[in-house]
This record gives C-alpha cells, structure tokens and sequence, in this order.
C-alpha cells in the first residue's frame, strides 16, 4: 500500500527555492528572486477567478514593470502561479488577461513573447488590453494584423474592458477590470502562505507513512518468537506515533480552514478554502487507510507471533515428552529385591508426577494449536500435525508408565514370594560351607515349607505361572538356585545320615579342595553321559565351593603379599634397611598387584558369593569381568620381565626379604607368590571345565561353555600381548597396525625379483599377523627366565600383499607376495592345520580390504569388522586358544599328554642361535606342598622327588613323582632341581614359553 495526497496545488514555501531553479531556468548563471519576492511586485496574478467556460485565469497588471523581470526569474514566477489552481482546472487550460492600457505597445509585444517562448500549462486565449493612448492604439492595431498569428495561442486584442464581458463574468475580474471581485494580494500571500506549510506538513506525513509501510511490509517477522514480539512492540509504538502526528494535522488543516473562512476577510479566496477542504478529505481517507492497513499488518503479525510461540512450545515440549519417553523406555529394570523393587516403585511414581505435569503442559500446547486453527490465516495442515504428534507421544508416554506401573507391581508381588526362597537358600550355603549337622540341615528343610517349597519342581511351576515375561529370566535363576541348593542340602543330608549310622570312629577333616581332587581322580574314567542327573549335580556343587574356596585363599594370598612385602618396604622406617636397588621401585617390583587384588576382593568375591547357589549366576561373573580380566593380567603379565630383572639384582636371600618372608609364615619366596596371578589365570579354565562336564544341557551348559570360551581367549590374548612386548627394534608404531591376530614360528624363504640369483635359504622367523601388516621378526636366545625376546627383521603392509594358499609339494606350505611378485616369502607352517588357520585369517583380511574398496555402506563394513575381530578376541572358543603358541595350549591339550605348545623346532638358520629349554629328565624336588585341581595333575608334597618328562606353558612341567606315584602337570614354581640352590630364578613366568 502506498499513501499520497493529491495535493491541488503545487506547495512550495514561497520564500524558498522552486523547483524551476532544478530545472535550468537560471541558465544566466544568478540565482534571482525567490518566489516570495516575485509576487510582491504583482507582476502577474492568480486571483482565482474563472472565465465562463470555467478554466482559470492568470492576470499580467499594467504595473509597468514586467520590463524588471528576468527570463528565470519570469518562469519561476509562472512555474508557482500555474500551479495554484486544481490539477483538474490546470488542465483544463488557461486565460490570460494582460493589461497594457497605461503601457505602450512594445511592452506588450514583450510580454507575448515571453508567453510564446515558455508558459508551463496549456493556454486557451490570450486577452490584451491595448494601450489607450491614440498612437499607441494605432500602432496596435498595425502591429496586431503583422504578428498575430505567429503566436501558437489564439491572441484577442481587446480595446476596453467591457469586451472581456464576454468571456469572463464580472464577478471573476478584479476591480482594475472593472470586476467585483474583491481582491486583496497580501491576504493572498499570508493564506498562501499557511496554505503551504500545511501541505508540506502533509507531504512529510506522507513520506513517513509510505516509509513506514514499506518498511513494515518487507520486513522479516522472524522466527523467533522473542524477536517477532520485540517487532510488533517497536511497530506498535511507531504506529501510534505516526497516529499522533495524523491527528495534529487534521487540527492544524481545521484550524487553516477556519482561518480562511472568516468573515471579516476581505477577500476570501474559493480555491483556496477547497484546497484546505480537500488536503482535510485527503487526510481522512489516508488515515481510514493507515488504520486499515496496521490492523490487517498487527493481525498478521500478532499470528505470526502466536503461531511461532507456538511451534516453540511444541519443539520444547516434544523434547521433554522424547526425553521423557526415551528414560521410560529405559526403565527396565524390575529388581532383584523387594527393597529394590519398593525403590523403583518409588522412582516411578516421581517420575509420573514429573510426566504429568509436562502431560498437562502439552494439552496446553494443543489447545493453544488448536485455536490457532480457527485464524484464517493459519495453516490448518501443519498446526494439526504438530497437534496430532503431540497427542501421540503423550499417548506413548501414558502408555509406557501404565505398562511401567503395573510391572512394578506384579514385580514386587513376585518379590514377597521369592525373596524367602533366597533367604532360604543363603542360609543353606552358609550350612553347606560351615560346619552344619543332621540337626541345621533338616530345620532348613523344614523351613523351606514355610514359602511352599516341598520340591523343586513345584516350586518351579508356582513361581514360573505368576512371573511376567520380563521377570523370567529371574525366577529362572532362583528356581535354579534352590534346586541347586536344594540337592546340595539333600546330598549333605544323605552323607550326614551314613556318618551318623557308621561306628564312632576319629574323623580327620578333609579339605574341600582335596576331596574334590580326590573326586575327580576317582571318577574320572566316568563318561559325564553316563552319569545320572544328581550326580552331576552333586559333583558340580563341590566344584562350585572349590572355586569359592579357592578364590577366598587367592585374595588372601594377595592380601598377604601385599601387607607383608609392599607395606612393609613403603614404611619410612623401613627405608634404611631396604636395598638400594629397591628404593622407590614397589611399582616395578609387584605391578599392578594391588589393582589386582581390589579388583578381586572388592568385585569378582563378592559376585561369586552372591551367585555360587546358580551356576549360570557364576558363569556370568567370568562373562561379564573378561574385559577386566584382560586388562588387569595382561598388564601385570607385561610387567614380570621389570620385575624380575629387579629382583635379579635383590635375591630372595636379601635379609629384609628373609624377614617378611618369616613374618608371613610362607614356605615359598617371593618371587614364587608374584607367580600366583598367573598360576591363577590359568587355574580358572579349568575349574570351567570341571563344571561344564557336569552341567546339564541348556542355558547352564551354554553359559559357561561361553564362560569358557572367555577365559580362554583372555589367556591367548594375554599370551599374544606378552609376545607383542617382546619385540624390539620395530620401526613402525605398532598400536597403528589393528589388533594382533596370530603369532606363530615359521620357516620362511625369501625370493627378490630384483636379484633373481638372490634366495635366501630357509630361516626360522617368527610371524605376527596383525589387521595391518605382517612382521617378520627373528626368535633370539632365551634369557635366564626363559623369556623370548623378538628382533624385527622384516614387515609387510596387508593393502600390499597378495596370498597364494597352496604351494606344490608340501601341504603346510603357502606364499605371501608383494604386488607383481617382486618379493616373494614362502612360509612352511608346523602343521596342515596351523597354515589352514593362517591362510584363513589373511583371507579374511584381505577380503576386508576389498569390499572396503568396493564401496560397501560404512555401518556395514564396520559391522563385518567388529565381527571379525571379536571372533579372533573373544569368541574363538577353546579351539582357537589351543592354537599353537597361544597360553591356554595346556588347557586344550594337557588332558591328552600331548605337546602343550609348538615352540621349539630347531632352525635351519645358521645366525639363529639355541634355545635354553629345560633339560627333560632332570631330578627335580618339590618346594612345598601343593594339591592338584583336575585330574590332569598331580599333588605334591614338600621335600618328594620327581622326574621331568615336558616342559609346558604357563609355568607348568609334566613331572613323574618317584616310587611310581604317578605323573601329570605341576606348577613350575614349587619344583627345583635337587642340585641347584633355591632363587628367584626358578620362580620365572612360564605363561609365555615357546
């Protein structure tokens, strides 16, 4: 919209600059007179009469001095006086009266021709009063009939006044005319005068409002509604003001018009009373439109306003109805204990009221949508969907806390009638692992009635029909913890009963570890499927007290170590009698250990006491702790080559070693109880396997068969990163290679197609597969520890290699190559099956590698990978732990009496030197007793001598005990050569030997 008034007249302040002055009139180079000054001379008039055809009339007086006059100051002058009248009448055309009857003939000649040369309207007829003088009458009249018609206006010479009768009425003429009408020129300049002021006081409010509308048109009502409410304010207040100053000049133009009517005027110009009029109408109507205009503006905007405050609200509050549907969702947990469940029933019903009051704010938000709707200008569609996804994520939202609701409570139902089933079965492990008789054992039984447990059967049918699908998988494991428990209590019961009707007799305890020993040894010729279900079971519950048994006596064992020998150096009292070399090397000297034993004690304890009564329970504990596992061993199993170089420099037979040694009481040195963590590493695969032997198909079986698999890739893994440690002299960073796949020993053959002559006989190397490349690295001489040591020799980059899988001639041989077979390695494995392994494990790496260069989806590919490499960390299972070189080759391979690692062919390398292997058949002497776990090993007693027939990984040797007592594995650090003395040397890691 655009507001102009269409002002009659052309409204200059006449005491200014007119616009002639910018049209070149003052071609003479002066600026002349202005406007106010022309018109005082009167040298032309506006007096506002009409003639009779009704166009206005412009008088040139005879005032005899129109000669004064310069040609800009003459057209500035026409310019004002023409645009006096109406457009309507400017139009129209003009009359022109000049009056030269007192002049002479030139005179009016002169002012023809000024008319001829510019006149800024159309003229109609020119009306000449002649001079009245007798010659200058006659010169009229010769000059009139010479030059006439050369004017392109119609010139009528007039002789008197009364010929202009006829063309103008009387009452239009002013009195020099012989008019009547009254004309008063300084009245006429002083209303001009005003006349002026007001309308370029209304040009100036029209300026503004035309600014103002075109600003507020093309003006971003933004999107924030902060922002939109800061503009409708500003625009508000601008709008009033421009209302303000509409309404001082609708005054003003009255208080004009009244001016120009009064009566005692003595002339009152009729023009000049319409001009007011209609700059007065005009003013109405612009303002009608102003109004108009702001209110459909404000409308529009006040909507704008509103429906951005409300798409605001609907982001805000669909965010807090997501975060709150997404905290819903997790809400999971139903508890293990009544407290527990009373807890979340306590959290839930915070959380609804906190949901409740966003709930209500987003029917707020609705209706305020709604609403909005009803504006026509509003977008129906988009104000309904954002309503509508509001409506259905509240309904989500009061859906999931219903559900939530009702869950908490079958849940805490449930709780009342299982928490005494586990009440029960605690009291019946604390009776199975202290020193209960017939009496406690059949009180627990008959409390057991108290909460409808006659069998567990029945049992299990009652909990199972009231428990919901997200409460299953509990009371799947308490039924199976009181069967558990159950069966462990019936059995002791039974073997309570037989002592009680065998004769009175001494009775020598016997410890829970020897008699599972001995119950291993006794039946270990039996085939597990042969076996009936409670005997399995029976057998599995003193396997699952052993492992507690023997944990607790780990801990213990830590603990000792670690108030007896780290404590004591770390005192500084103690600090003068420690040797130099230990002073401020605790860290060195027992690692991580404390770290181990929190991690023990604080953690996997306490968790396997609360699961000991369910094997699933347990074999989660190891599933759950393997990354810690990793972590914390193969930290502790990277520090042992520190440690035991320190201790080199120590001996046990140091003085203050001797005397913590003493104070513990311990029989072995330390150096053979910084041993224990990875006696016990390895220890824990085997007490699995006794309890999957034993355990029942199932859930149960596939937990710990997983539990297994676990424990058994943490060993090869903590093998693998021991053998990492091992390298030296790599050039490239080998965290930047991806994970270590294999390790293995190869003969390998080099071929360069740049020497053709060039092939490099067969060389013993030992080859590290990882994602990235390929080190081939030279075994070196075992130090006195036995601890292999890696020297690079070569590297290959995997986006480099290509694989050739079978090599004529030898089934375990296969070649990797360089682009275009510059270099060549042909590899020749131990074993068939060991190079199968290698070659589909690079295979597979490779394959990684194209269909990354295939293009495929990232998420993909990143699947596919983690794939992989989980299955080479911790899902290989025990197959892939009994790899050759990999730690737990003894687990998978001792039970047979087989070779427990390949490690040890002799090379055909001339610079590789000799291994230092134990020798096989020296006499050996037990150091201290020790009892075997499975029936794979052997016990020792302090001071038995024996024969070593194998030397394994781990730390373990296959001995024969003398006097045919048989033979098995035992751990390396309670065995010595009978001639040599007793060292930290013979307390070495093994875990890693091959």
């Amino acid at each position: 919209m655009k507001i102009r008034f269409e002002v009659p007249n052309k409204l200059e302040i006449i005491f200014g600059k007119d616009k002639a002055e910018c049209d070149g009139c003052g071609s003479d180079g002066e600026d002349g007179r202005s406007v106010g000054e022309l018109l005082l001379p009167q040298y032309a008039l506006a007096t506002g009469g009409l003639a009779r055809d009704h166009r206005p009339l412009i008088t040139f007086p005879d005032n005899n001095n129109f000669h004064v006059l310069s040609a800009a100051e003459y057209r500035r002058l026409l310019l004002y006086l023409t645009s006096v009248p109406s457009i309507l009448e400017a139009e129209m055309g003009f009359h022109i009266i000049i009056d030269r009857r007192k002049d002479r003939w030139n005179s009016v000649k002169a002012v023809l021709l000024r008319i001829s040369e510019f006149f800024p309207g159309i003229i109609h007829a020119v009306y000449v009063l002649r001079p009245a003088s007798f010659l200058q009458k006659a010169l009229s009249e010769v000059s009139n009939k010479l030059f006439k018609e050369e004017f392109r206006f119609r010139v009528l010479v007039c002789s008197c006044v009364e010929e202009l009768y006829e063309h103008f009425d009387r009452s239009q003429l002013t009195p020099d005319l012989g008019g009547e009408l009254q004309y008063s020129h300084s009245e006429w300049i002083q209303q001009r005068i005003a006349l002026e002021k007001f309308s370029t006081l209304m040009k100036e409010i029209s300026s503004k409002l035309d600014d103002f509308m075109h600003e507020i048109v093309d003006c971003d009502m933004g999107n924030d509604p902060t922002q939109t409410k800061e503009l409708l304010e500003c625009q508000e207040s601008r709008y009033k003001a421009l209302k303000t100053e509409l309404s001082s000049a609708t005054t003003q133009g009255e208080e004009l018009l009244t001016q120009v009517r009064k009566p005692n005027l003595t002339y009152n110009i009729i023009s000049h009373v319409a001009a007011v009029e209609r700059l007065l109408v005009q003013l109405e109507e612009t303002e009608k439109q102003f109004d108009s205009f702001w209110q459909k503006h404000s409308m529009k905007l006040n909507h704008w306003l509103m429906f951005r405050t409300f798409l605001l609200n609907f982001k805000q509050m669909q965010a807090t109805l997501d975060s709150h549907l997404k905290n819903a969702c997790d809400m999971t947990e139903v508890g293990e204990t009544a407290v527990r469940v009373d807890g979340l029933i306590q959290e839930a019903n915070e959380f609804e009221k906190l949901c409740n009051c966003d709930l209500d704010a987003a029917l707020s938000v609705i209706e305020e949508g709604e609403k909005l709707m009803k504006d026509p200008l509003s977008s129906v569609d988009h104000i309904e969907s954002k309503c509508e996804e509001l409506r259905r994520t509240s309904s989500l939202l009061i859906e999931k806390i219903q559900k939530r609701s009702m869950l908490l409570i079958k849940a805490r139902e449930l709780m009342d009638r299982i928490d005494k089933a586990n009440e029960w079965c605690a009291t019946g492990v604390e009776i199975l692992a202290g020193e209960g008789g017939l009496l406690a054992v059949d009180k627990l039984l008959d409390d057991a009635k108290s909460f409808g447990l006659d069998a567990p059967e029945p049992f299990r049918d009652m909990l199972l029909h009231s428990a919901t699908q997200e409460t299953r998988a509990l009371v799947t494991q308490v039924c199976q913890r009181v069967e558990d428990v159950w069966l462990m209590v019936s059995v002791k019961r039974a073997s309570l009963q037989r002592a009680a009707a065998r004769p009175a007799r001494p009775v020598h305890a016997v410890p829970p570890h020897v008699a599972a020993s001995q119950m291993e040894t006794s039946g270990g010729s039996e085939s597990s499927g042969g076996e009936d279900a409670e005997a399995r079971r029976s057998r599995r519950g003193h396997v699952l007290a052993e492992l507690l048994q023997t944990e607790r006596a780990y801990v213990q064992e830590l603990g000792s170590i670690l108030s007896g020998y780290k404590e004591e150096i770390e005192k500084p009292e103690n600090q003068h009698a420690l040797p130099a070399a230990l002073v401020g090397q605790t860290e060195v000297l027992f690692g991580n250990l404390h770290e181990l034993f929190t991690f023990h004690q604080e953690i996997f304890l306490k968790d396997l006491e609360r699961s000991i009564s369910a094997t699933e329970l347990v074999a989660l504990c190891f599933v759950e702790k393997r990354e810690t596992f990793f972590r914390l061993y193969s930290y502790y199993c990277q520090n042992i080559p520190r440690s035991e170089r320190l201790r080199e420099t120590l001996v046990d037979t140091h003085l203050f070693l001797q005397a913590c040694q003493q104070r513990l009481g311990h029989k072995l040195p330390l150096a053979a109880y910084l041993l224990k963590p990875v006696q016990r590493i390895t220890k824990y695969q085997l007490l699995l396997k006794d309890l999957l032997r034993y355990s029942e198909c199932g859930s149960m079986s596939s937990g710990l068969q997983q539990a297994l698999d676990c424990m058994l890739v943490v060993l090869k893994c903590v093998n693998d990163s021991m053998h990492q440690i091992a390298i030296t002299g790599v050039p490239v960073d080998l965290s930047q290679q991806g994970e270590l796949l294999l390790q293995s020993s190869f003969l390998v053959v080099s071929e360069n197609k740049r020497d053709l002559r060039l092939r490099i006989r067969p060389r013993r190397r030992h080859i590290f597969l990882y994602e990235k490349a390929m080190l081939f690295c030279k075994s070196a001489t075992k130090n006195s520890h036995n601890k292999a040591t890696y020297h690079f020799k070569h590297d290959l980059q995997m986006s480099q290699i290509g694989l050739t899988e079978s090599v004529k001639g030898d089934l375990r041989k296969f070649e990797v190559w360089r682009q275009g077979r510059a270099e060549v390695h042909t590899i020749t494995a131990p074993t068939a099956d060991i190079k199968r392994v290698w070659v589909e494990r690079i295979k597979r790496v490779l394959l990684d590698q194209l269909n990354e260069l295939k293009g495929e989806r990232v998420r993909q590919y990143g699947a596919q990978h983690r794939t992989l490499i989980q299955a080479s960390s911790w899902e290989l299972g025990a197959g892939a732990a009994a790899r050759p070189g990999a730690a737990p080759a003894r687990a998978a391979s001792c039970d047979a009496h087989d070779e427990p690692c390949w490690s040890t062919d002799p090379s055909d390398d001339d610079d590789d030197e000799p291994e230092h292997a134990p020798a096989v058949g020296c006499a050996l002497v037990a150091l201290s007793d020790y009892t075997a776990v499975g029936a794979s090993e052997v016990s020792l007693r302090e001071g038995q001598h024996a024969d070593l027939l194998k030397v394994g990984c781990a730390g373990w040797w296959y001995v024969r005990l003398a006097g045919g007592q048989g033979e098995g594995w035992a751990p390396a650090a309670y065995l010595d050569q009978r001639k040599t003395s007793r060292s930290s040397s013979r307390s070495h890691d093994r875990l890693h030997d091959h």
